[in-house]
């Protein structure tokens, strides 16, 4: 009988490679390996540096005969607009990644390979062809993918399990495997992940999902004819029970981990990339730009008069809740390409930030637009060298009044909008439905909430006596959407923009301050033109209130989906407490009772 340490030592005889090409620990130092090799010469498997016949011969039974490519899923990431293709498809140096995989599992002398398809599987089937590959079907790839195991035409035995979605740097195939063994990498950010628990042997006693750093499943696994045999007999009589085809097929191992002798293989992350979220495929370099959708380069070539060739120094930003983006360098200047996520269509219009976008380029309050469309898509000039704000936004009264007067230099350019009815936004319909979304998941919060709801349409119908023309407005103007350079000033991403109450813009410029604050005042003067009256400053304040409500109902929509607001879920309720305690009762003083 061959051990694992000598199998490993004669693969790496087989394969002409030093033991410090090892991406995987196997031996504790030289001195071990040396001793490995001892012993199979002692044995007559090896002589003169060279594998015997008889070595060949007894390593026999841990030959690899066949491979399951897992690739049904991949909805989760491939229906987001920006990508095209199943994520098997996604091509990184001019390969796909299940091709490069198809070709590593070939090149160990792997030819019988199966792939399981589900999502998109019709664009998978020219690799019967041009790879001579079997293909079975995962009838309900939406469920777990232990049913991709299950699969009618899938054979298990002495089989690597292989994800679509993985590149290795390296070719991880042998032709030969001890026994069952699931890759592995250790992360601190494990929470998309599943995370095993391991005795000292590195026999795998748990797969879970924890907060805490750990030693995550990652990659491609191997299961012996025995292992295999197990796994089918449990599968076959565990399959119907309550939610098992939801499982992974590593979940369902550790569900058996009594019967089921798996170990754990661990990698450097150098050597194995995997993806399972749209920040991962940004994160590995050569997969993105070509792989997102042809219309995006033939959008960017069509507004800059440029060929796909010029587009240059793609880097991807991991930035905001709503939308991919990503920097580019044609002809010698920098862009930066925004591209929409999915669950932003419920609250932003893009028709409204469309016109506000236009408008604020006409006025000079955003000199970065090059191009915007309704389908979300934009494009802008990159701006180097940005100041750091966290100084001076709401510390510099200077800086504040000519961000006020910024503002007013685009709500100008709006005053005589014939068609302001299509773009107008009234921020308490819009806070309500917003709550009305996040109630169908998170409960009745309009009871739940029913005096600051009360209150606040009471403070927002005083507003509306005070009698200030409406504006196209940004909505949303905070430290992040302010761009300063030396030459520049800026006021970007116009995604809630509406035609609105023009102090809703100052809802987090003057949001920062004490209600009595002289430099409210100060601001809010700059912006108007003239000193400003006690019911003008009110009125000001109080939209900080109604700004602060709308976006704490945002935060509440943010986390009905699933999504983290963060804390700005507290910030923004905070802060519409701070204001309408403030207001209410000196608007009463002004105008009575309600």
């Amino acid at each position: 009988m061959v051990t694992f340490r000598e199998l490993e030592a004669i693969k790496l005889l087989l394969a002409g490679k030093p033991v410090e090409s090892l991406p995987y620990h196997v031996f504790e130092d030289q001195q071990e390996y040396q001793d490995t090799l001892a012993s199979l010469e002692a044995k007559g498997y090896i002589k003169d540096g060279e594998v015997t016949d008889m070595g060949l011969n007894d390593i026999e039974p841990y030959r690899v005969k066949n491979a399951v490519i897992m690739a049904a899923g991949g909805g989760d990431i491939s229906s987001k607009s920006v990508y095209s293709l199943p994520k098997g498809l996604y091509v990184k140096d001019g390969e796909t990644l299940i091709e490069r995989t198809i070709r590593q599992l070939k090149e160990a002398g792997i030819d019988d390979i199966t792939v399981v398809v589900g999502y998109k599987q019709e664009m998978y089937f020219y690799l019967v062809e041009k790879c001579g590959v079997m293909l079975a079907i995962n009838v309900a790839p939406t469920k777990g993918n232990i049913l991709s195991l299950a699969a009618d035409g899938v054979e298990l035995g002495s089989t690597y399990i292989c994800n679509c979605d993985n590149f290795f740097v390296e070719n991880p195939f042998s032709a030969y495997e001890h026994g069952a063994f699931h890759a592995t990498q250790y992360k601190e950010d494990v929470s998309r992940e599943l995370v095993i628990r391991k005795n000292h042997g590195g026999r795998i006693l748990e797969v879970l999902t924890q907060s805490e750093p750990g030693e995550c499943i990652y990659g491609h696994a191997y299961m012996d004819p025995a292992f295999s045999y197990r796994f089918k007999q449990l599968l076959g009589e565990q399959l119907g029970m309550f939610r098992v085809d939801m499982l992974f097929w590593e979940e369902f191992v550790s569900r058996n981990v009594d019967d089921l002798d798996m170990f754990a293989r661990r990698y450097s992350p150098e050597f194995l990339l995997e993806f399972d979220s749209v920040q991962e495929i940004q994160n590995i370099d050569g997969l993105f730009m070509d792989n997102v959708s042809d219309k995006v380069n033939e959008k960017i070539c069509k507004i800059l008069d440029c060929e796909p060739a010029d587009i240059m120094d793609i880097q991807i930003l991991q930035k905001g809740l709503t939308n991919i983006l990503f920097t580019f360098v044609v002809k010698g200047t920098k862009y930066i390409f925004r591209y929409p996520g999915d669950f932003s269509q419920a609250f932003i219009y893009r028709d409204r930030e469309v016109r506000a976008q236009q408008l604020a380029a006409k006025a000079g309050a955003d000199t970065t637009y090059v191009y915007i469309d309704e389908s979300g898509c934009k494009m802008s000039k990159f701006r180097e060298n940005c100041k750091d704000l966290s100084g001076v936004y709401y510390k510099d009264v200077d800086f504040m009044c000519e961000l006020a007067r910024k503002i007013r230099a685009m709500h100008d350019e709006s005053a005589h909008m014939e068609d302001w009815q299509d773009f107008y936004n009234n921020p308490m319909e819009a806070s309500d439905a917003l709550m009305r979304l996040s109630s169908q998941m998170k409960g009745n919060l309009f009871q739940r909430f029913a005096k600051d709801h009360e209150r606040i349409n009471k403070l927002y119908a005083y507003t509306e006596k005070d009698g200030f023309e409406k504006r196209m407005c940004h909505n949303d103007i905070n430290a992040d959407n302010v761009l300063v350079t030396d030459d520049t000033f800026d006021i970007i991403d116009w995604e809630f923009a509406g035609y609105n109450d023009p102090a809703y813009d100052f809802g987090r410029v003057i949001g920062d301050y004490d209600c009595d604050d002289p430099d409210v005042a100060t601001i809010v003067s700059a912006y108007l033109g003239h000193e400003c009256s006690e019911v003008e400053r009110l009125h000001f304040l109080a939209y900080a209130a109604i700004h602060n409500y709308y976006y704490f109902n945002w935060a509440l929509y943010v986390e009905s989906i699933g999504n983290s607001s963060r804390d700005w879920m507290v910030f923004f309720y905070r802060q519409v407490h701070k204001f309408m305690n403030y207001c209410l009762p000196r608007y009463e003083e002004i105008y009575g009772e309600l």
